[in-house]
């Protein structure tokens, strides 16, 4: 082969490529040629075009970083900071609404003690910090009130359970009980 048919072939491949609606070719394509790779014309051409894929959405740097490491909300950390110096401000305890309550009235002393242990226990692993314990003002006892006794009993043996006092008579007054439950500690 001389260079004259060199030539030719390729202005032959030229007038191919310009019929297929390729780019014209510059001469470098030899240069950027693997020659181990298999050559393109001795691959059949297949007979379906494959779906074309969509790009995915370009996601600019900053979301790209807050989306990797997250993101702190100094605000929210120093709500929580302020609400947890409220909630040991005695004051703010004491004026707080009850977060749940109990009723005895009408269980025997040992029950009420068992339901006590429940009650609290429940109430310490949701973390709330005041209840009400309603015994009754022991109208309907011969002795006198005897839940009354047994629920201060349970408050001053409990180490869970902090201080206590009675409610204004629209909340029961001297036949319910308040009661603040301690903050767990880490080894706990």
């Amino acid at each position: 082969m001389d260079f004259g048919d060199i030539l030719n072939s390729w202005e032959a491949e030229e007038k191919a490529r310009q019929k297929a609606g390729t780019k014209k070719s510059n001469g470098s394509e030899w240069r950027n040629k693997n020659p181990n790779a298999p050559d393109k014309k001795a691959v059949p051409a297949p007979e379906k075009a494959a779906p074309k894929k969509t790009a995915a959405p370009k996601i600019d740097p900053m979301t790209y970083w807050m989306r990797q490491y997250g993101v702190v909300d100094k605000d929210a950390q120093e709500e929580q900071r302020q609400q947890r110096e409220k909630q040991l401000d005695r004051s703010y305890l004491h004026s707080m609404p009850c977060e749940a309550q109990i009723d005895l009235h009408g269980l025997t002393s040992d029950e009420a003690v068992i339901r006590l242990q429940d009650f609290i226990a429940e109430c310490c692993r949701r973390n709330l910090r005041k209840v009400l314990i309603i015994h009754g003002k022991g109208n309907h006892s011969e002795d006198g009130p005897v839940l009354a006794a047994v629920v201060r009993h349970f408050i001053e043996r409990d180490y869970r359970l902090g201080e206590s006092g009675h409610p204004d008579k629209n909340g029961g007054g001297k036949g319910a009980t308040w009661v603040l439950i301690r903050e767990k500690t880490k080894g706990e």
